[in-house]
């Protein structure tokens, strides 16, 4: 729940992180887990990320908190180790299948909104797992961090996909133009 967020990432890109994604102030996300990732016959459980190709990854800044839970998830629960890699998010139940997959991670994901009473008055779950990653696309947009760096962290394809979906978020750029342009072409005059 926290790297989605704390970081933006996609449902398979968490459930594909591994130890070696964490730097000292950044994630490196490499990797996203592939839909068939729970069969037991599936032979490539970690895909290249989404719009990227194989070996490709990208950066996402990585706050205070979010490192202090992934050291607190660490010792608590350590890591399982799947295909080669150390991954922090697997199945640790006999006959739960070898990896979670978007889909697996979304069921339990309303499932635990219920029994936690998070529903809308129809009864279904008031969110969902991608609204995590909304929230830290529309949180860093809401306190001015600039939508191209937003688009990168989140790994769209183009920025056209931000502008189009957070676009709005983007802080009012009206009133701070009037007042840099005051500023540089008439110093010293008042900017209202």
């Amino acid at each position: 729940m926290y790297l989605q967020a704390g970081a933006g990432l996609r449902i398979s890109e968490t459930l594909a992180f591994t130890t070696d994604c964490v730097r000292s102030d950044f994630l490196r996300v490499r990797r996203q887990v592939s839909a068939k990732a729970h069969r037991d016959d599936c032979k490539t459980r970690f895909i290249p990320l989404k719009h990227r190709a194989e070996g490709e990854y990208r950066d996402v800044p990585l706050p205070a908190f979010l490192s202090e839970e992934i050291d607190m998830h660490l010792r608590e629960w350590g890591t399982v180790t799947t295909a080669g890699m150390e991954v922090l998010f697997t199945p640790r139940d006999r006959g739960k299948g070898t990896m979670p997959t978007a889909n697996t991670y979304a069921y339990h994901f309303r499932k635990a909104l219920k029994a936690a009473g998070i529903v809308k008055p129809d009864g279904s779950p008031k969110y969902t797992p991608h609204g995590l990653r909304h929230f830290f696309a529309s949180t860093a947009l809401a306190h001015g961090i600039p939508i191209h760096e937003v688009s990168r962290w989140l790994g769209h394809k183009s920025i056209k996909t931000t502008v189009d979906v957070y676009g709005h978020l983007v802080p009012a750029s009206w009133g701070r133009c009037r007042t840099v342009m005051q500023t540089a072409l008439r110093p010293g005059s008042p900017t209202a």
